[in-house]
């Protein structure tokens, strides 16, 4: 049994609002997605607190009721709700919902839970009243997870109690796809996007409290920087995977999580202990902190700076620097952390910002952080620049200026961790398919052969994420795929973040 401050932890944790969607390239009813992200979210918090109270307990009545808002406003509005699992994602009436930052793990838990229990869709075909939605809630969550029968039960469940508006559906097992019982057991992937989206979350949270002048809880950010740590030396391709998902409108957050992951996969390469791994993935999610105090015009303006506002905007280290010193919760800081922030932007030939008075070796911290603070930065869509470098023009570019802005021999360094092919890299193959970088290899022999996902797509239209690599061979000994050139994800409307999710 939970006590009550679990059952506390549990309510709050699942009744998180949700704040920021990350765009995709499709064009969707953003109304009907607004709902159903709405309704997802109910979902989620029904079927937690349904595992702690009984179904009568007044606790549930208000969660019931706006649920019931939610579900009666869209059948009004739609004439049927259908909400439906199709492999990794949920589709309303049809619709696929997009993945929001904070909503994540309300999505993940309805996927999980539903496929557990091989129920892959929920129809209400009229309005739905209070009793019916609890008694139905409370079947589903009491069905026994794996049980291939759960459906038929929960149908005579459903026709015992007289609720004939609720219908459910089968789960739709992909060919291929592995039996979704076996989803108990959260592997890697699925770590590692609860990761990134959770620091998303959690850097927005901090930075939106210091704008705001309120107390910034920076625990769980450390907690969620350790995690991603154990992630990295675990298993580097799914965070560095993870790097690909580029939201502009949530461009500090986003991007200071980026700049993290990379930071981090570089301190890898280094032989960083796992401590000062740590204090570089800190000091990465917080190279940005300063721009809390940037006024919003100046950060979001779509033209160029004037010269006033590019004199604000280089304050931002130092900014970032005194809000660090003061927040308390980061316990003894290592000098490495403050000095990472500020020289994040100096460049080797110190011609950056902040003007010094007197000349200094720029910190192991700045260096690794400018280097992933740039290539992030060239490779994301902005308010002013809505079609970014690809990697490969992003990598060119800084070759180009290695002597003055980076320090050569890291920018070498973070060239063999993202390849000559960068991950996420959209690539055309000799074979006339397209695939995009998943992972480089590290083999000189083949550099120029990573694993690739080839860029297919099932009947139903769900990306396959079908993975090739382009060292295998044939009978004859000849590479069954290579690489001809790289091409740009834009002009072809393939969102690449999809294939990472």
């Amino acid at each position: 049994m939970m006590d009550q401050g679990e059952k506390m932890e549990v309510i709050e944790s699942a009744i998180q609002p949700e704040k920021v969607a990350l765009k995709k390239t499709e064009p969707a009813d953003s109304d009907l997605s607004r709902l159903g992200n709405n309704l997802v979210t109910k979902f989620h918090v029904l079927m937690r607190i349904s595992q702690i109270y009984d179904s009568k307990n007044v606790a549930l009545h208000q969660f019931v009721v706006e649920s019931l808002e939610t579900i009666n406003t869209l059948i009004q509005r739609e004439g049927v709700l259908s909400l439906k699992v199709m492999k990794d994602d949920l589709f309303l009436n049809d619709q696929r919902l997009r993945y929001s930052v904070e909503g994540f793990t309300s999505f993940k838990y309805l996927l999980t839970q539903w496929k557990k229990r091989l129920i892959g869709e929920v129809i209400f075909k009229s309005l739905v009243e209070e009793e019916m939605l609890r008694d139905f809630i409370y079947a589903l969550i009491h069905l026994e997870e794996g049980r291939e029968d759960n459906l038929a039960l929960l149908r005579e469940q459903l026709t015992n109690r007289q609720i004939t508006s609720i219908e459910v559906n089968p789960l739709e097992v992909v060919e291929g796809e592995e039996k979704a019982f076996t989803l108990q057991k959260e592997d890697h992937r699925e770590i590692g996007k609860k990761v990134f989206f959770e620091t998303i979350g959690t850097i927005k949270e901090v930075i939106t409290h210091i704008k705001g002048k309120q107390h910034a809880d920076i625990r769980k950010l450390k907690r969620l920087a350790q995690k991603a740590v154990h992630l990295v030396v675990e298993d580097e391709p799914i965070l560095l995977g993870m790097t690909t998902i580029k939201n502009y409108d949530e461009y500090t957050f986003n991007h200071s999580v980026n700049v993290s992951i990379y930071s981090l996969a570089m301190g890898k390469r280094l032989d960083f202990s796992k401590k000062t791994l740590t204090e570089l993935g800190i000091t990465a999610l917080l190279h940005d902190i300063g721009k809390s105090k940037i006024p919003r015009e100046v950060l979001n303006k779509p033209a160029s700076l004037s010269e006033e506002e590019w004199a604000v905007m280089k304050k931002h280290p130092l900014m970032g620097v005194e809000i660090v010193l003061n927040l308390k919760q980061l316990g003894e800081i290592n000098p490495k952390m403050v000095v990472g922030i500020f020289d994040h932007h100096l460049k080797s030939d110190l011609s950056g910002y902040p003007k010094l008075f007197r000349k200094k070796e720029v910190s192991l911290f700045g260096r690794i952080i400018q280097i992933a603070d740039s290539y992030d930065a060239m490779t994301t869509p902005r308010i002013y620049k809505k079609i970014p470098f690809t990697p490969e023009q992003a990598l060119a570019l800084m070759l180009r200026e290695r002597t003055v802005h980076f320090d050569p021999l890291l920018l070498k360094l973070f060239i063999g961790l993202v390849g000559i092919y960068p991950i996420g890299s959209l690539v055309l193959l000799n074979t006339r398919e397209l695939g995009i970088v998943y992972k480089p290899s590290h083999d000189p022999r083949w550099l120029d052969r990573p694993t690739v996902i080839l860029v297919a797509r099932n009947e139903t239209g769900t990306a396959k994420k079908e993975m090739a690599d382009l060292t295998e061979t044939d009978g004859a000994g000849r590479y069954k795929r290579s690489v001809i050139k790289t091409l740009d994800p834009y002009q072809y409307h393939i969102d690449i973040a999809k294939y990472f999710l």
